[in-house]
C-alpha cells in the first residue's frame, strides 16, 4: 500500500487505482485552515485508508470534510479523523460516504474523534452515510470528550502537574490510532508531526 501525505490546504479531488493510505496533518502553525478530500472509487477492489490528525492551537478554526463514493465494487475504505482542541479552538467536520447501486461487497467506516484540552471549544460533526445497495458494510461515529478529572488527579498524585498530566493524557490518545497504523512510513510521518 502506498503513502500519500496531504499537507496544503486545499481540496483534493482523487480516484485511487491501487491501495493508498492518505494521511492529511493539519499545520500546527496555522490559525485557520479548509481541507476537502474527495475519493471517487470507480475501479474495483481498491482498498484506502484516510486519516486526518491535527493537534489544534488557541484560537484556530478548521473546516475539514471528506466525500468517498464508492461507485465499482468490493472497495473499501476507513476514514479516521482524530483531533486534540485547545481554548477556543474551532472545528467543522463534514464527512460522507456514498455507496451506489453499482457497488456490491463496499466496506466503508468513518469515525471522528475530539479531544477536548481547552475552554470555549467547538465542534461540529456532521457524518452522513448515502448507501444505495443492500451488499455492503457501513457506519459513522463521532464523539468529543474531555480529559478525565479522576486520571488527571491520578498522574498528579504520582508527582506530574496539571499541565505534564494533561499532555500524557493527549499522547494516550493519539496513541491509539497510532498502533492502528501499520505502516511505517505514515507511522514515522505522524510520530514526527506529533513531537
Amino acid at each position: 500500500m502506498q503513502v500519500v501525505l496531504l499537507e496544503q490546504q486545499t481540496d483534493y479531488i482523487l480516484e485511487p487505482v491501487e491501495d493508498t493510505f492518505y494521511l492529511v496533518l493539519l499545520n500546527k502553525s496555522k490559525k485557520q485552515g479548509k481541507i476537502k478530500v474527495d475519493l471517487t472509487f470507480k475501479k474495483s477492489a481498491v482498498n484506502c485508508q484516510l486519516l486526518f490528525i491535527g493537534r489544534l492551537s488557541s484560537d484556530s478554526n478548521w473546516q475539514l470534510e471528506s466525500n468517498m463514493r464508492h461507485l465499482a465494487s468490493k472497495t473499501s475504505c476507513l476514514t479516521d479523523v482524530y483531533l486534540s482542541q485547545t481554548d477556543q479552538s474551532k472545528v467543522d467536520y463534514f464527512g460522507q460516504i456514498y455507496i451506489g447501486q453499482q457497488a456490491p461487497n463496499t466496506k466503508s467506516f468513518l469515525k471522528e474523534q475530539s479531544l477536548v484540552l481547552g475552554q470555549a471549544t467547538y465542534n461540529r460533526s456532521r457524518p452522513i452515510l448515502e448507501i444505495f445497495n443492500n451488499k455492503v458494510k457501513a457506519s459513522h461515529s463521532a464523539s468529543s470528550s474531555r480529559l478525565s478529572e479522576i486520571d488527571l488527579f491520578y498522574l498528579m498524585s504520582r508527582g506530574f502537574n496539571r499541565q505534564e498530566a494533561e499532555k500524557i493524557l493527549e499522547e494516550a490518545f493519539f496513541n491509539k490510532i497510532l498502533a492502528a497504523v501499520k505502516l511505517p512510513v505514515a507511522k514515522k510521518l505522524i510520530k514526527d508531526y506529533l513531537a
